[in-house]
């Protein structure tokens, strides 16, 4: 299957929807995928602490070993650029890899870590900081048909919806350089047409203001938000929660949250939300999760009347001050969670074709009364 294909997948192993679509491949940058410099002066700090070299020295070998290159070209390169500091600053191995390690904690974004090593090839961006569009991938969307029972096997929760296509799980197609005439022809335009109003399209980004003057955008021009396209963003900590309200501003009759990876507790205002996932980092470096930050969303979430989803306990999971050992490497086997955390409920209004559906919290999530 060619990589083109890939970027425009029917199936996807997300447990929170049927499929997934790119317009846009890559991303300027947010907390998941932090720019060179930023990465740059972490490195530095770390080696001050490691070396009794002075500190001009020690931030010329590092600038020698990094030259002008972006974060992909860090990470990519990240093995070498390692090596050449050791030889510059005479470091031991063992600081070798804790530079390594210090670049992938740094790099948590699972797009931008695909999106790098396979950056120039076809259907990617030549530089994942430097976003690509790829105008036609919806509109080969749009002509998916309703799920069948095989796509849900393994999904049992999502039975009776309509498709879910999640727009944009390989970058952000509201980065600064894409332009809104893009967005409308390729996305709005499309998850409008005839064909695209059979599906539920969710459409994720860190970038809910941008989101908003999009939607401002297309006001100006007459033209009305799709009921079917559901706004979404990230909050990936206390710092970000400011994200909701930025989304509350942009004109969908259905939004949601993803919490994942969520970094630590937050307390969220859920007015005008439909929808919160939540869910702990996969990578092999993750940050802790703590199971406990879910128990209290949940909470939330009932309270407000919001619909909670628990993705996944991640790589590194914890419940109550101790590590949960799990056979599932990203923590996805809802059987090995506490059984109060076994949650995976999706919006009633995503249920519009067929209103008998209803909510309960075993492995059949959704069944037909």
């Amino acid at each position: 299957m060619e990589t083109t294909e890939r970027k425009t997948m029917k199936t996807t192993k997300i447990q929170w929807c049927h499929s997934t679509v790119n317009p846009v491949m890559g991303c300027d940058g947010c907390e998941l995928w932090k720019p060179a410099a930023a990465i740059q002066a972490i490195v530095l700090a770390f080696l001050l602490r490691l070396t009794s070299l002075p500190e001009p020295f020690v931030r010329r070998a590092l600038a020698q070993a990094l030259g002008d290159r972006i974060t992909s070209e860090v990470y990519r390169d990240r093995e070498v650029l390692a090596d050449e500091l050791v030889l510059d600053l005479q470091l031991n191995r063992q600081a070798r890899g804790q530079v390594i390690d210090i670049i992938r904690h740094e790099c948590k974004c699972y797009a931008g870590m695909q999106g790098t090593f396979r950056a120039g090839h076809k259907g990617y961006a030549v530089q994942f900081e430097e976003p690509k569009i790829y105008p036609g991938r919806m509109s080969k969307a749009v002509n998916w048909g309703a799920p069948t029972p095989e796509d849900i096997v393994d999904k049992p929760w999502l039975r009776g919806l309509p498709r879910l296509i999640f727009v944009s799980d390989m970058g952000d197609a509201l980065s600064r350089s894409t332009s809104f005439e893009y967005l409308r022809q390729e996305i709005t335009a499309n998850v409008n047409s005839p064909a695209g109003r059979k599906h539920l399209w969710l459409w994720l980004s860190k970038r809910p203001l941008r989101m908003a003057e999009f939607g401002l955008w297309l006001s100006e021009r007459r033209i009305s938000w799709p009921d079917n396209l559901v706004a979404m963003t990230t909050v990936t900590g206390p710092t970000f929660v400011q994200r909701v309200d930025e989304l509350r501003r942009v004109p969908s009759r259905l939004k949601g949250l993803s919490l994942e990876p969520l970094f630590g507790p937050v307390r969220l205002n859920l007015k005008g939300i439909n929808w919160v996932i939540v869910g702990g980092g996969s990578d092999v470096l993750a940050d802790p999760f703590h199971l406990e930050w879910a128990l209290d969303l949940r909470r939330q979430a009932a309270t407000s009347g919001v619909s909670f989803f628990v993705k996944q306990a991640g790589k590194h999971p914890f419940f109550r001050n101790k590590p949960l050992e799990l056979v599932d490497g990203h923590g996805g086997d809802w059987g090995e969670w506490p059984q109060e955390l076994r949650v995976r409920e999706l919006p009633e209004e995503f249920y519009a074709w067929d209103p008998r559906c209803r909510s309960s919290l075993n492995h059949k999530c959704y069944e037909v009364k």
